[in-house]
């Protein structure tokens, strides 16, 4: 679970209980950034792997190791396939406290391949997650953050793992792969929510996205960033339901600058102390610095329903984002992700991202994208802290100015180890 998907669990949860030379300018900030978050990765490892002794703190790791296939593993067109298969290891220890009214936590994690026959398609790619979360009577208030460097074919063509939380879309991909290169993402997000009254709260937020290419490649991969800011006044219709009335502005940086501003309505729901729904209407409006502005529909609706034995996840999002193609469009999303407990050692899941990227200008030569990723697997409980995990992976994607569409099937048989779960 993604530091923003934690502070949102914990802002549901809290709801719940209460019954509610520009170009060398930023390759130069993207290089002292990367250094960095190298030396926060490093110093998260470290602190990580040292004897946790204060009662209020946990260590929480988990390893995965197994086997990877792939016929399709760059999505080339049909002809130009690469297929590999070999060993994957997935590692990360989450260090955090234990504290009913503030939360901290940082989770260093590290992912490698080997491949023996496509040594060139080998990757070792480095995360840091972080989380700050407090609350009072009255305020909650909390930032996420997080740190990846990784491979393109991982970066470009993401999978159907929910990274952040529900009514958050997914930004930046462009399913350009075929080229080798790496990508360094830093994101923060603080958050802040005040009750003026019983009835009435008083919302402000932030994000903001930043990604640079080790190469750049125009119409391909180019460094882009992005920041949003917004301010809400909530009216509490019943003791779980609010109504938020929300203001937006945003700053995207992509070979070219635009801002945007617009308006929110957005109405949210704890169905229980575990489940949430929401849906939010609005419009955006897109000023580019040079060429024309356009208006554009934003809107969202979805749920995260936990129960014994299911865990469901759907979102459906219409957003205006940036991508590395260097461009701004108008992104269709859904996001869906189903757990089900067949039996108290045998658990399946079944998870899907669908999208749809329009560029908002008429005038551009970015093609309309279509993606599919879809997985499906099962999990078998070996012992309460060691399990086997078995996933079958599709990938589908479409560009409009290409002559064919181009798919990979793809399998990972892994053994994972999770020694918190014996507690």
């Amino acid at each position: 679970m993604s530091p923003y998907d934690r502070l949102s669990v914990m802002q549901h949860r809290r709801r719940a209980s209460q019954g509610g030379g520009r170009r060398g300018a930023r390759r130069c900030r993207a290089l002292r950034l990367r250094c960095m978050l190298h030396a926060l990765w490093l110093g998260g490892a470290s602190l990580a792997i040292v004897p946790v002794q204060a009662a209020n703190w946990e260590l929480q790791p988990r390893v995965a190791t197994g086997y990877r296939y792939s016929d399709n593993y760059r999505l080339g067109l049909p002809g130009t396939e690469i297929e590999v298969s070999g060993g994957e290891l997935d590692a990360a220890v989450t260090l955090g406290t234990v504290d009913p009214r503030t939360r901290f936590e940082i989770t260093p994690r590290i992912r490698a391949t080997y491949f023996p026959d496509e040594r060139e398609e080998d990757s070792t790619d480095y995360f840091v997650d972080a989380l700050l979360f407090d609350e009072t009577p009255r305020r909650r208030t909390g930032v996420g953050a997080s740190f990846s460097r990784q491979d393109v074919v991982r970066s470009e063509l993401p999978g159907p793992e929910i990274d952040l939380g529900l009514g958050q879309p997914e930004i930046g991909d462009s399913g350009n792969t075929l080229r080798r290169n790496r990508r360094d993402l830093f994101r923060v997000a603080p958050y802040w929510e005040y009750d003026l009254s019983q009835r009435h709260v008083l919302e402000l937020m932030a994000q903001y996205t930043d990604a640079s290419f080790d190469n750049h490649f125009e119409g391909q991969q180019v460094d882009w960033s992005e920041l949003v800011g917004s301010a809400g006044f909530g009216f509490r219709v019943s003791p779980r339901s609010l109504l938020l009335v929300r203001a937006v502005a945003s700053r995207y940086e992509t070979t070219r600058t635009a801002d945007g501003y617009g308006g929110e309505l957005e109405w949210r729901t704890d169905v229980s102390e575990l489940s949430r729904f929401y849906m939010r209407l609005g419009g955006q409006r897109t000023e580019p610095e040079q060429g024309e502005s356009h208006t554009s529909v934003v809107a969202g609706i979805g749920g995260d329903w936990t129960g014994q034995r299911n865990r469901l996840f759907l979102d459906l999002l219409r957003s205006i984002d940036p991508v590395a193609a260097g461009e701004i469009v108008e992104r269709y999303q859904l996001k869906l992700r189903l757990e089900h407990d067949v039996s108290q050692r045998v658990a399946w899941l079944v998870g899907a991202r669908a999208l749809r990227d329009d560029p908002i200008d008429d005038a551009s030569t970015y093609p309309r994208r279509e993606y599919l990723t879809a997985e499906t697997g099962f999990e078998l409980r070996l012992h309460r802290a060691w399990a086997m995990r078995a996933t079958y992976n599709y990938v589908w994607q479409e560009y409009s100015d290409e002559p064919d569409d181009a798919s990979s099937n793809g399998v990972f048989v892994s053994l994972v180890y999770e020694p918190r779960r014996a507690e």
